[in-house]
C-alpha cells in the first residue's frame, strides 16, 4: 500500500514541481519533502519527476500518481467530513471551452447549483487542454469536442450542427441551406492554422476544389460573430452560438455536427458524478434557446 503521508505531500508538490514550494506550504523541510518523494518513487517502481532545464517536470508516471493522490486527498478530506458533521466535497471543478460555457453548458450548470450545495469552480480550457486538467486530477469534470483518452470516462452531451452567419443582407442570405461551393470565393472569419475547425473547413474546401479568402482570424465564438458584425466577412459557427440582430445563420449540410463530450475520471465522487449527470440531461437545452437553425 503506498504511504499516505507521501502521497498528500505528492500532491501538493504536483501542483507546481517545486520542492521550496510544497515544503512551505506542508510546513517541513526541503530534505523531508525530498524523502517522501524519494520514498514514494521507489514505493511505485518508477521516477514521478526529472529535470528540465532550470525546473522539475511530472514524469507520465508521476502524472497519474499526481492524479490519483489529488484524488485520494480529496475522498479522505470528504469522509472524514462526514465523520464530523462537517459539509462534504466542499468544490467541484469544470473545466470547458468559453463557447460551450456560453452557449451549451448553463442550464446544466445552473441546475447544479440549485440541486447541490457544492462550489462550482469554472475553468476556461479548450479541448486538450480540458482532458489533460481531467486527466490530471486538477478538474473533476470536462467538456470537449475532441477525440478522448482511454484514462476518462465520456458521455455524449450533445451533437451541435455548423451554420454560416451573415449580415442579413448578405446575397447567401437569400438560401434555405449553404453549400460548401456556395462559399467559393468569400471573405471568411476563419480560425487560426492548426485548430480543429480550422482542418475541418480547409478539408472540405480543398477536396471541392474551392478557394475563400482570410478576412480575419479569431478564436471565441462571441468575436468571430461580433467580427462578422463589423464586416470583416462571414463565417462558420456552431448553432448553439447566440446571434445578435442583423445577423442570420443558415445550415451547412455538408459539415459534420460537432459532439461535446462531458467526461471525468474513473470512478468519480459523487458530487461530480452529480455534475455530469445534470449537464447531460441539459446539455440540448440551446436547442429550445435556439429554436431553428435558419433564422
Amino acid at each position: 500500500m503506498l504511504d499516505s503521508d507521501a502521497l498528500r505531500t505528492f500532491a501538493v508538490f504536483a501542483e507546481d514541481t517545486s520542492l521550496s514550494g510544497a515544503a512551505r506550504r506542508l510546513h517541513l523541510s526541503q530534505p523531508a519533502v525530498h524523502a517522501q518523494l524519494k520514498r514514494l518513487s521507489e514505493e511505485v517502481g518508477a521516477p514521478l519527476y526529472r529535470r528540465s532545464g532550470r525546473g522539475l517536470v511530472l514524469t507520465r508516471e508521476g502524472a497519474d500518481v499526481a492524479a490519483f493522490a489529488r484524488d485520494v486527498a480529496e475522498r479522505t478530506d470528504d469522509l472524514l467530513a462526514r465523520v464530523r458533521g462537517r459539509e462534504v466535497g466542499a468544490r467541484v471543478v469544470l473545466a470547458a471551452g468559453a463557447g460551450a460555457l456560453l452557449f451549451i453548458l448553463g442550464d446544466g450548470m445552473r441546475a447544479f447549483t440549485r440541486e447541490r450545495a457544492e462550489r462550482l469552480d469554472v475553468v476556461t480550457a479548450d479541448g486538450r487542454a480540458a482532458i489533460d486538467a481531467v486527466s490530471a486530477g486538477t478538474a473533476h469534470v470536462g467538456v470537449a469536442a475532441d477525440p478522448l483518452p482511454d484514462d476518462v470516462e465520456g458521455h455524449r452531451l450533445t451533437d451541435v450542427p455548423q451554420v454560416l452567419v451573415m449580415p442579413r443582407d448578405h446575397r447567401l442570405a437569400k438560401r434555405r441551406r449553404i453549400a460548401i461551393a456556395d462559399l467559393d470565393g468569400e471573405r471568411l472569419v476563419l480560425p487560426p492554422p492548426g485548430r480543429p475547425q480550422r482542418a475541418t473547413l480547409d478539408a472540405a474546401f480543398t477536396t471541392r476544389g474551392i478557394a475563400v479568402r482570410a478576412g480575419a482570424l479569431a478564436v471565441g465564438w462571441e468575436l468571430v460573430v461580433h467580427l462578422v458584425g463589423v464586416g470583416a466577412g462571414i463565417a462558420i459557427v456552431n448553432a448553439s452560438v447566440r446571434i445578435p440582430r442583423g445577423l442570420v445563420t443558415r445550415p451547412v449540410p455538408e459539415l459534420p455536427k460537432v459532439r461535446y463530450t462531458v467526461f471525468t475520471r474513473p470512478s468519480p465522487r459523487e458530487s461530480s458524478a452529480a455534475l455530469l449527470r445534470l449537464l447531460v440531461e441539459h446539455g440540448r437545452a440551446w436547442e429550445r434557446r435556439v429554436g431553428t437553425i435558419s433564422r
